[in-house]
C-alpha cells in the first residue's frame, strides 16, 4: 500500500506551510511503503490451509457421487432400451429365454449386439481378454470368487456369489454387465437378475447401491425391474439399510436410487 505524503517547508519563516518545490520549481511529493509482515503471511496461510482441510474432502466426496449418480442413470437408460431391442427384434415380443444355460448365453449374445464395440467373457470362454476382463477362462466357479473378493455390501461386507456370476458384457464407455440365472437350489430359482458396475470393476468403491446396481429381468416382456421396487426379490426397507449387517444389504437399493434425489448426497461411506 503507498500513501501520498507532501513534503512542506516553512516558506515564510512564519506558521504556514508549503508544498516542496524540486529542480526548476517542479512539486515533489514523497512516498511511504506499507505491507504484510511474514508473521502475518504465515497465518493466513496456515488459516487457508485449514480451511481446505475441512472443506476439500467433502468438495472431493461430493463430486465423486454426482458422477457415480451420472453413470448410474445412463447405464440404466441403455439397458433398458437395450432389453426392449432384444425383446422386440431377437424374440419377436415373446419369452426371451428358458432356463437352460444355453438360452442364457443367447440372451447375453443378442443383447450385447446393442452395444457397439462392447465384448463378452461367458461359461465355456477361454480367451477372454483379461486387459478387459477379470479372467481369461470363464468358469461359474472363478467368477464367484472374483464376484467375492472385489465387490462389497452397501455398508462395507462382503457380498455373498450367488448372484452375477453367469456372464459379462463389457461396455465401451467402461461399465460392466453382469448376468444371474439362479439354480434350483437357490431361493431365488426361476428369476433372472443383471447387474451393473457403473464405472468398471477395476475402479472403486466396488460397492452394493454405491457404483454397482441390481435390475430383475420380467422375460415375459422384457422389462427392466430395479431391485428393491414392489413385486421385486428384495425390498428396499430390508435390502438397502443403514443398519443391516447383511452380506445382501444393497440389493435393494436401485429403485431408490432412481427415485431419491438425494440417494447418491447421502451414500454412507
Amino acid at each position: 500500500m503507498k500513501k501520498m505524503i507532501i513534503s512542506t517547508l516553512n516558506a515564510s519563516g512564519g506558521g504556514g506551510f508549503a508544498p516542496s518545490k524540486g529542480f526548476g520549481g517542479i512539486l515533489t511529493l514523497k512516498t511511504k511503503n506499507f505491507g504484510f509482515t511474514l508473521a502475518e503471511v504465515l497465518i493466513t496461510l496456515a488459516v487457508i490451509g485449514v480451511v481446505a482441510a475441512i472443506t476439500l474432502p467433502s468438495v472431493i466426496n461430493n463430486t465423486k457421487n454426482k458422477e457415480l449418480e451420472a453413470a448410474f442413470k445412463k447405464s440404466y437408460s441403455n439397458l433398458s432400451k437395450a432389453i426392449q431391442r432384444t425383446y422386440w427384434e431377437d424374440y419377436y415380443g415373446s419369452k426371451m429365454f428358458d432356463r437352460g444355460n444355453s438360452d442364457r448365453v443367447t440372451f447375453i449374445n443378442n443383447l450385447q449386439k446393442y452395444y457397439v464395440k462392447s465384448s463378452v467373457c461367458t461359461n465355456g470362454e477361454t480367451r477372454c481378454p483379461t486387459s478387459v476382463f477379470p479372467m481369461e477362462t470363464f468358469s461359474l466357479n472363478a467368477s464367484a470368487k472374483f464376484m467375492s473378493e472385489n465387490y462389497k455390501s452397501y455398508l462395507g461386507q462382503h457380498q455373498g456369489t450367488d448372484f452375477c456370476n453367469d456372464g459379462i458384457i463389457a461396455v465401451a464407455d467402461g461399465s460392466f454387465l453382469y448376468f444371474d440365472q439362479s439354480s434350483q437350489n437357490q431361493s431365488t430359482f426361476g428369476k433372472y437378475f443383471i447387474c451393473v458396475d457403473v464405472n468398471g470393476w477395476m475402479k472403486k468403491p466396488n460397492k452394493v447401491g454405491h457404483d454397482f446396481f441390481m435390475f430383475q429381468l420380467d422375460t415375459d416382456n422384457g422389462r427392466l425391474l430395479p431391485l428393491g421396487a414392489d413385486g421385486t426379490m428384495f425390498p428396499e426397507n430390508e435390502y438397502c439399510s443403514l443398519s443391516s449387517d447383511s452380506s445382501e444389504n444393497g440389493y435393494g437399493c436401485s429403485a431408490k436410487a432412481l427415485s431419491d434425489k438425494d440417494y447418491f448426497k447421502n451414500l454412507p461411506k
